[in-house]
Formats: structure tokens, C-alpha cells, sequence
């Protein structure tokens, strides 16, 4: 089964992080899909965060359209 998602494996996405009160980007690594319930999709990113290297799983509804920056 073939799900449309708004970024593949290789964009950049762009995202608000409430921690360190800054909108971060990275490269996708994977797109995650969960059919259960109310289908979910978020995307797996490994950046800097906080000092911190981090993976993060930032869901589809998350990611801020850099139209819009």
C-alpha cells in the first residue's frame, strides 16, 4: 500500500522546537506511517537540538511549509 506524504526521504523539513524556542530544520531519513486508528505520519530527522545531537520524530502536522517562513 502506497501513502502520499507531503515529504520523502531526502527533503528538508522545517519545524518549531517549544524547547529551545527556535524553528529547527534537517534532512529526512525516514518517513514513518501507523494505519492504526486515525493514520499518522511523522518523519525521523537526526539534528542538533539543545546542544544535544538528537533523532526526532516530527509528525506531518508539525512540519512548517518553508513558503511560509
Amino acid at each position: 500500500m502506497t501513502v502520499e506524504t507531503k515529504y520523502k526521504k531526502g527533503d528538508t523539513i522545517y519545524w518549531y522546537c517549544d524547547t529551545d524556542d527556535e524553528v529547527h530544520h534537517a534532512e529526512v531519513q525516514f518517513v514513518n506511517y501507523v494505519p492504526v486508528g486515525f493514520p499518522e505520519i511523522n518523519y525521523e530527522v537526526e539534528t542538533i537540538c539543545c546542544g544535544e545531537r538528537r533523532t526526532l520524530f516530527i509528525e506531518e502536522d508539525d512540519v512548517i511549509d518553508p513558503n511560509y517562513m
